[in-house]
């Protein structure tokens, strides 16, 4: 089965054909003829021939997403949108997993790069990276998902975090909620300054401010370290606060273990807040909540910024927010209530 085979049974040039078949947005092709052109392929039983193509193209057709932890709940829906997206316009995913790890980050970029992916999707970026410096050394494209570096050197595609967490901040404070406690992130991720300094900006909205005994910074956003930050604040103070507000979802439901190991009630004694809406947290006790992101489609705009980048190498990196959504639970009650 040959192009000009397609091309004849849909009317259409094979030029065009060809064109749709591997993706090429240069053009104007309509959706209608698009369409046509690929059930025309699949009922013909059209198989491309992709080292072929990449021999004369220099395209693999192949994407790479790096990763901290593939087990994280955050990344599989980010990682569904970002397949989606480009399978439709016939490219393949392939994703690395580092560990948190930032020497891991850098080999396994390189790694992608000599096996001659057409991009990357990096999902580690911290404000000064070492992948970012290495993609613009290579020309490789590469857009970040979820976070930024501090220049923007590369295109990113963020949840708009600080704007999330003063509307929870919001939340928090209209259940009378004055003595507030964080449970942050190292401040080299552009999420957890954004989500640090939205909390910050909300308390200052409202009077309010963050003693240092209030705050703790952890290393790994997990259930460990929520639990062992949890256990660090009550053990400064023999008040418990009234609230913590936890850098993440996995972050919040460890401090709630670390409530029930000191015989706290969650939301009785203490109520928690989270940030991300992974999946379940709904249906744990208390129901958890969190601002949710809305993950898929952060995941396929960032496709959508790299495949324009590989239509467009010149263009000027862009940043792209996607607004969260409260997610009002149990976890959270009113004082006194």
């Amino acid at each position: 089965m040959k192009i000009a085979d397609i091309a004849s049974a849909t009317g259409v040039h094979p030029s065009t054909v060809s064109r749709v078949l591997r993706a090429d947005p240069r053009g104007r092709i309509s959706d209608s003829v698009a369409k046509r052109v690929r059930e025309a392929a699949k009922t013909m039983g059209y198989r491309r021939d992709v080292a072929a193509a990449s021999l004369r193209t220099g395209s693999t057709q192949s994407i790479g997403v790096i990763v901290h932890d593939i087990e994280d709940p955050v990344y599989p829906p980010i990682l569904r949108g970002i397949e989606k997206r480009l399978l439709e316009r016939g490219f393949m995913t392939v994703v690395g997993n580092t560990g948190y790890d930032i020497q891991a980050e850098a080999e396994m970029f390189e790694q992608m790069a000599t096996r001659m992916v057409d991009g990357v999707i990096l999902g580690t970026t911290r404000l000064r990276d070492r992948v970012v410096e290495l993609a613009l050394e290579l020309g490789v494209p590469l857009v970040s998902v979820l976070r930024n570096t501090e220049r923007l050197e590369c295109s990113a595609v963020v949840n708009d975090c600080a704007a999330g967490m003063r509307e929870l901040v919001d939340v928090v404070v209209a259940h009378g909620h004055r003595d507030i406690a964080v449970i942050a992130a190292p401040q080299d991720l552009s999420t957890a300054r954004d989500r640090l300094r939205g909390l910050q900006e909300g308390l200052a909205a409202h009077g309010l401010d963050l003693p240092p005994d209030r705050l703790v910074v952890v290393d790994r956003m997990d259930l460990a370290s929520g639990r062992a930050a949890a256990s660090a604040l009550f053990d400064r103070q023999r008040r418990p606060p009234q609230v913590i507000m936890a850098v993440n979802d996995l972050v919040a439901i460890g401090a709630i273990q670390a409530c029930r190991e000191r015989g706290l009630s969650v939301p009785g004694d203490i109520s928690i807040t989270g940030y991300n809406d992974i999946p379940l947290v709904d249906m744990i006790d208390p129901p958890l909540t969190t601002m949710a992101m809305n993950l898929s489609e952060i995941g396929r705009r960032s496709a959508d910024r790299l495949l324009e980048q590989l239509s467009f190498p010149e263009a000027k990196p862009q940043l792209t927010r996607v607004m969260p959504k409260l997610q009002l639970r149990a976890s959270l009650a009113k004082v006194g209530g």
